[in-house]
């Protein structure tokens, strides 16, 4: 099986961890994997789509977005290179996706048929218990995202909202000095907030001592 080249290799994609190059071309072709490019605003998979794949995110970005019945988009998280697309919905038996995946750059995505992960390999692989093991910390990993965009959204003003998502990302990054993933368009999305609002209270922040920024690098004042 022939693959495009990615920015990122199959064999740092966490989905793939502890599984050796010649059991992935096994994998790879157990799991019928095919890539497919998508341009900046391409939709992936739609709300009640059919899922049935997995998606591996290889390069670029993609969206996770809800949109209510007045047309209202809801940014509920951002998935990079290596996270993966659509897998909450394609373990189900009912397998209808409840938001929808957007490239938010121009990106590159493996799928996998799911039924071949989640259940037992006909060819009794060596790789697939290792490869479900990897799947459901990826699960975990995904539930423990939508509980931080929870645990934002909750906050009852939006000085409170901004300064806990600044938190949480000085966390991850393990400092006071941090680059958002997300610009300002899409930070306001993620917060469920007014983006001129939340860009006034922002330039507040800065004057009350409390952050300072340039673009998306910012700085966590003490």
């Amino acid at each position: 099986m022939t693959m495009p080249n990615s920015s990122l290799s199959y064999s740092d994609v966490p989905l793939f961890e502890q599984i050796g190059a010649q059991e992935l071309t096994a994998l790879l072709r157990c799991l019928h994997g095919r890539e497919r490019s998508y341009k900046k605003g391409e939709i992936l998979i739609m709300d009640q789509d059919h899922v049935q794949q997995v998606g591996v995110v290889l390069s670029g970005s993609v969206h996770m977005l809800k949109e209510d019945i007045w047309g209202n988009q809801t940014l509920y998280g951002y998935i990079g290179p290596g996270q993966l697309v659509g897998e909450m919905f394609a373990v189900q038996r009912r397998a209808s996706a409840y938001v929808s995946f957007v490239a938010a750059s121009d990106a590159r995505v493996l799928f996998l048929d799911a039924a071949h992960i989640i259940h037992d390999c006909p060819n009794r692989c060596a790789f697939h218990s290792q490869l479900v093991t990897n799947f459901f910390d990826q699960l975990g990993r995904k539930g423990v995202s939508l509980m931080e965009k929870i645990e934002v959204s909750s906050r009852p003003s939006l000085r409170e909202k901004i300064l806990a998502y600044l938190s949480m990302q000085a966390q991850k990054q393990d400092s006071r000095y941090i680059t958002l993933p997300l610009n300002r368009t899409e930070l306001a999305d993620f917060l469920g907030v007014n983006r001129s609002a939340m860009t006034r209270e922002l330039s507040a922040m800065r004057r009350d001592g409390l952050i300072d920024f340039d673009g998306n690098a910012f700085v966590l004042r003490e």
